[in-house]
């Protein structure tokens, strides 16, 4: 998987030194900011913005007024790479690029298998990745919280796709929502977890030194 390094100076080569400078001035109105591996989304002095880091450069979206050339990020844009790279390291990186390989594995052998036969999923390594979470959870509980909500939601998707002849992505989904904070017991939990897929019978990383950010897209 390709590495994308960020660091102060590099952002600073990458644009103009009129719009950087903007950047750091509006750096200190960067709100709502949130980022999933090389994904940035946040509001700017209130503007929303997304950006991706990505191999060839910034892919940035943003709802302000100025003109858009392809591969030149707006100041909004650079200012939420800039507090995205300030932001510190990254804990739950590396658990979450390996719960996405995991996950994306099974979502495939989902689509894949016949829905008159069935499907016997292997969930041992999601089993393992999710122990990391709970040991994530001692240290960094919101990360914890936010990588339990996201296996949550792609066991579901699984679920719905797939013929699954066992309970093991059932109770893979109870555990993360337990981890996520919810409030069901387990043996509700798995019930209600089994009954929302109706018989479910039927997709950065981001690593960082100071000031340096590392994406896996």
């Amino acid at each position: 998987m390709a590495q994308i390094e960020v660091t102060e100076e590099s952002l600073h080569r990458a644009v103009d030194e009129a719009v950087f400078a903007q950047a750091v001035t509006l750096a200190d109105k960067v709100a709502g900011f949130s980022a999933v591996g090389p994904q940035i989304e946040a509001i700017v002095d209130g503007i929303e913005v997304s950006v991706r880091v990505s191999p060839s450069g910034l892919d940035a979206r943003c709802a302000c007024a100025a003109p858009y050339r392809e591969g030149t990020p707006c100041p909004h844009a650079v200012a939420a790479v800039l507090t995205w790279v300030r932001a510190g390291p990254d804990p739950a990186a590396e658990l979450r690029a390996g719960l996405d390989d995991v996950l994306a594995g099974l979502a495939a052998e989902a689509a894949d298998c016949d829905p008159d036969d069935g499907w016997y999923p292997d969930t041992g390594e999601l089993e393992d990745l999710l122990d990391e979470v709970e040991d994530l959870a001692g240290q960094e509980p919101d990360a914890a919280r936010e990588l339990a909500g996201h296996v949550a939601a792609r066991v579901t998707e699984v679920l719905a796709a797939g013929n699954c002849l066992t309970d093991d992505l059932a109770d893979a989904l109870v555990r993360a929502a337990e981890l996520r904070g919810d409030a069901l017991p387990p043996s509700r939990a798995a019930r209600s977890s089994l009954s929302a897929v109706s018989g479910a019978i039927t997709p950065e990383t981001a690593d960082i030194s100071p000031a340096t950010r590392t994406a896996m897209p």
